[in-house]
């Protein structure tokens, strides 16, 4: 076959023929399912779509959840996340409750879960009481996982830092102007409104969060 002939082949098949006559296959003996993994992992390579840009029209909430710092969330984290979500929560919001049922299956695909303060009402009113108990407690983490499971925990006094951290969650939140919980935001900046178990939304989670780290990973 000369270089003419090779070069009107379909690339998938010029592919395969120098795999399974180079000199590497035929002096190992190559067999044709370990080619033909080989084959697979050069075709991934060849046909993954690439990581696409962070949208600009979502700069505003990258730069609002920029804001805060590790002190100022509450994290569900595996040992080595692959990405992160925030989730502007209301412990009292039934649909908040049922989101944090799949923290584990989260955690399990590499996704830290970042709980932001987002009670319904202003700071004076009993949603935001609850709340700051959970915060100023001696393990807020343990505190929200009891409230939002039914358990009650007890009244806590508050640090000036403990409020100055609390209040520091609520000025992002109005910043992204949340109005509903569970609001999600992707590392990218993307967000999702409110949490239906079974949704498109819901099942494609774990996967949009991963690909907005690799956004902001890619496009620094």
């Amino acid at each position: 076959m000369n270089n003419k002939t090779l070069l009107g082949l379909p690339g998938s098949t010029l592919v395969a023929m120098l795999v399974l006559t180079s000199p590497v296959a035929q002096a190992e003996g190559a067999s044709l399912g370990e080619v033909a993994k080989g084959l697979g992992s050069i075709f991934s390579e060849i046909t993954s779509a690439p990581v696409p840009r962070p949208d600009p029209r979502f700069q505003f909430a990258r730069d609002g959840l920029r804001r805060l710092h590790s002190d100022e969330y509450i994290s569900f984290s595996p040992a080595n996340p692959k990405a992160h979500i925030y989730v502007f929560a209301d412990v009292n919001c039934p649909y908040t409750r049922l989101l944090h049922r799949k923290v584990p299956e989260f955690n399990a695909k590499g996704i830290e879960v970042r709980y932001v303060a987002s009670p319904s009402g202003e700071r004076n009113e009993p949603a935001w009481t609850v709340y700051r108990n959970i915060w100023c407690s001696d393990n807020p983490k343990q505190a929200f996982d009891d409230v939002v499971k039914g358990r009650s925990i007890p009244a806590q006094i508050c640090s000036k830092n403990e409020l100055r951290t609390l209040d520091a969650q609520y000025d992002v939140r109005l910043f992204l102007n949340i109005a509903v919980t569970p609001t999600i935001f992707f590392q990218d900046g993307y967000w999702n409104v409110g949490w239906e178990p079974g949704s498109k939304e819901a099942d494609e989670l774990p996967g949009r969060a991963i690909l907005g780290a690799k956004m902001v990973s890619t496009y620094r």
